[in-house]
């Protein structure tokens, strides 16, 4: 798997590894250590050797709220590897987030939704960085419901601490495209109701590329950097280097 494969499992979606992405100052992102992800709860016997075995995941980390996962199947095979981070405070109903969310920002994903992302979230997305800090979380799978939206904005401030340049961030975020039919299908069958005509839904469910490029400019003009945003919440230099030596690797 290189840049730009999308994995075809047969019960999970959206399943990729973050590619070598080559990085400013020379080197790329270290191989087979982060992979991305849809839900993991319709894998098959086939698909749970695939990421537990053959690829070796030591940890899943499921940034999704606990009323996304009460929708679902019961866990699946590798429940013992799951590090739960709700990206969204437990304490509020999913639905009252979401409206708040479309209240704002209308319904569908934009680039200053990803960002109230890091004022709702701050603190997780710095104990997920953290993690990320920690030499036997690897290999690591994140995921949330559709695997591009929390899990994208997790992953896209990471390709900018690591120096990945900003078109690669974008293009990463947009290989999700390739899945949307098979979100659409998991969706239904957890008995998710989806609203629109199936032209709409397709596009609120799409990734184009722009959307995750106009988040990282909001980022920096916010923050200044995925760095600067760690740094300003307690997250050590060398916590930082930790990360950039874990996954960075010379040409």
């Amino acid at each position: 798997m290189g840049n730009g494969t999308v994995r075809e499992l047969e019960g999970v979606h959206n399943f990729r590894e973050l590619g070598a992405y080559s990085l400013a100052g020379g080197g790329r992102i270290r191989g087979a250590m982060i992979y991305r992800s849809g839900a993991l709860e319709l894998m098959t016997a086939t698909d749970c050797a695939c990421i537990g075995d053959e690829i070796g995941i030591r940890t899943i980390l499921d940034l999704r709220h606990p009323d996304e996962i009460a929708h679902t199947p019961d866990g699946h095979a590798l429940n013992e590897r799951v590090r739960q981070l709700s990206i969204f405070a437990a304490a509020r109903g999913m639905d009252d987030l979401i409206a708040e969310l479309n209240g704002l920002y209308g319904p569908g994903p934009t680039p200053g939704r990803y960002l109230h992302y890091l004022d709702v979230g701050g603190e997780r997305f710095v104990e997920a960085f953290r993690l990320l800090a920690e030499a036997d979380t690897y290999p690591l799978l994140v995921h949330c419901t559709a695997g591009k939206d929390r899990t994208g904005v997790l992953l896209g401030m990471l390709m900018e601490l690591l120096g990945a340049g900003d078109d690669d961030i974008a293009n990463e975020y947009g290989l999700s495209d390739a899945s949307i039919d098979r979100l659409i299908a998991y969706l239904r069958s957890t008995g998710r109701a989806l609203a629109g005509t199936d032209a709409e839904i397709r596009a609120r469910l799409s990734t184009p590329a722009e959307r995750m490029a106009g988040f990282i400019t909001l980022m920096r003009e916010r923050y200044g950097s995925t760095e600067a945003f760690l740094s300003g919440r307690g997250v050590s230099g060398a916590e930082i280097g930790r990360i950039r030596g874990l996954l960075t690797e010379r040409n």
